[in-house]
């Protein structure tokens, strides 16, 4: 069995953090200028924040609190994205090695 590659977990978590900021952006920038896409990039944020969802309904990423506490629930939420994306490329590779 080979090890589990950090590297490669790193590589999905930028990934997801750059997606996921663009994404929050455009959600704010749309909303802000009334235009309809903002219904598309609110589902997307709602997508988003379903791994913090599972553990508490009432606990999204972007919760209002102070910015630290956004920052934190943001990452506990990539890790978990991440966690479970490496995984899926992980079943994916040993699939395709069969």
């Amino acid at each position: 069995m080979k090890k589990f590659k950090l590297k490669e977990l790193l590589k999905v978590f930028l990934f997801l953090m750059v997606i996921q900021f663009i994404i929050g952006v455009a959600e704010i920038l749309l909303s802000q200028a009334q235009s309809e896409l903002s219904s598309i990039t609110s589902l997307l944020v709602r997508i988003c924040s379903y791994p913090m969802s599972l553990i508490d309904s009432d606990l999204p990423f972007f919760v209002s609190e102070n910015l630290f506490m956004i920052g934190l629930y943001w990452m506990i939420n990539l890790m978990i994205q991440s966690v479970i994306l490496y995984l899926i490329l992980v079943v994916i590779n040993k699939i395709r090695e069969k």
